[in-house]
Parts: C-alpha cells; sequence; structure tokens
C-alpha cells in the first residue's frame, strides 16, 4: 500500500508493522471476551460437530460433489466481495455528486482548524468509512507538509475496514450465531490502535524523516 498510494517503501513497513502491533493488542485484549460462554459454546458445537461428522464422512464417491460445492461457494464469495465494492463506489460517487461530502466536511472543518488541517482531509476520511479503498486513496493525495498526518488517518482507515468490510462480514455471518457487535467494536480499537501506533513509530524514530 505505502508503495502504490505513497511511493514510499518505508511508509508501506511502517503501515505494516503498526498494523501487527494494533491486531495483538487487539488479540490480547479480547482473549478473555466472554471466556465461560465461548468455553460452554465451543464444547456444545464440538459435540455436535462430532455427531455430523458420525453420519457426513467424505470418500471416493462423493468427492465431487464436494470440489463443486466447495468451487461454487468461492466463485459465489468472490462475486458477493465485488459487489459490495462497486455498490459502495456507486454510494460514494453519488454522495460527492449530491454534495453530501461537502456538507459533511464543512461540519467538520471547526475541528480541523483548530487541528491546523486542511478540509480535504474530511472527504477521503468519511469516504473511508463508508469504503476503504477510496477513502485511502483520497487521503494520501491531500497535499500536506507533513506525510505524517496522512499516514495516521490512512492507519486508522485500514484498521477499520469501512462500512462495505463490514457488511460483507454480516453477510457471511449472518446464516450462523456469531454476533457482529463485537466485530465492530474490535474493528473500531484496531483502528484506533493502529493510528496511535504509527504516531509512536513516527514521533520516535526520527531516521524515518517523517515530520508531525
Amino acid at each position: 500500500m505505502g508503495i502504490s498510494l505513497f511511493g514510499n517503501t518505508t511508509i508501506g513497513f511502517v503501515l505494516f508493522l503498526t498494523h501487527i502491533l494494533s491486531c495483538l493488542t487487539v488479540g490480547i485484549l479480547f482473549r478473555f471476551w466472554k471466556c465461560k460462554k465461548k468455553n460452554i459454546i465451543s464444547k456444545n458445537h464440538a459435540n455436535l460437530g462430532s455427531k455430523k461428522d458420525q453420519k457426513t464422512t467424505a470418500n471416493f464417491s462423493n468427492l465431487g460433489s464436494i470440489l463443486q460445492n466447495s468451487i461454487m461457494s468461492s466463485i459465489n464469495t468472490i462475486i458477493m466481495i465485488g459487489g459490495f465494492v462497486m455498490l459502495f463506489s456507486v454510494i460514494i460517487s453519488i454522495l460527492n455528486n449530491t454534495k453530501i461530502f461537502e456538507i459533511l466536511s464543512i461540519v467538520s472543518s471547526p475541528i480541523l482548524n483548530k487541528l491546523n488541517l486542511p478540509i480535504s482531509f474530511a472527504n477521503g476520511f468519511f469516504a473511508g468509512i463508508i469504503e476503504l479503498t477510496n477513502g485511502v486513496s483520497l487521503i494520501s493525495k491531500v497535499p500536506f507538509k507533513a506525510i505524517s498526518v496522512n499516514m495516521i488517518i490512512c492507519s486508522f482507515l485500514l484498521g477499520f475496514g469501512g462500512i462495505s468490510i463490514l457488511l460483507q462480514v454480516l453477510s457471511i455471518t449472518s446464516t450462523s450465531d456469531i454476533s457482529i457487535k463485537p466485530y465492530i467494536m474490535a474493528k473500531l480499537m484496531q483502528g484506533s490502535f493502529a493510528a496511535i501506533y504509527t504516531y509512536l513509530i513516527l514521533s520516535n524514530f526520527a531516521f524515518l524523516n517523517f515530520d508531525i
């Protein structure tokens, strides 16, 4: 990402490192999330799984059917992801053309002015909240003397993922008993930690040559 958007391998390495750290941090914090309840559920699922395995087993006679179902499921998932990306790209285009992003930028301008940031950051941030790729692309192109700010905002968006990705996950988990709420909370935390780690790395390692 650092190479394709920022044209700098060091930026790509920093973003890669901060997201590893943020993922590990969220994983540690969620290690004991509803631990007792999870253990009970996992035991029940294990029992159900063992019973189900006794009834249906893969063998040479049904291998073709299993492969066909796996391939069709993969194709459906790929089409679904592509459809979400296209849908939210259209939504972002509509929001741009109807000046809604411009209104949001004006509303958020007092906050940006206090932080001495250009209002053009608002468009990329709101677009990234909706769909990751478009938002990160816009943020990376904002002309600002301290590119570290661009990196920190991009880091948050990459950690959060955007509403498009959240809905993709929801479409997959909706048929199961998995709750989407802890996932949304974890993604918000991941984005926040990624932004914090990016700031700390850039402010404490002067050899990176990114002034904040």
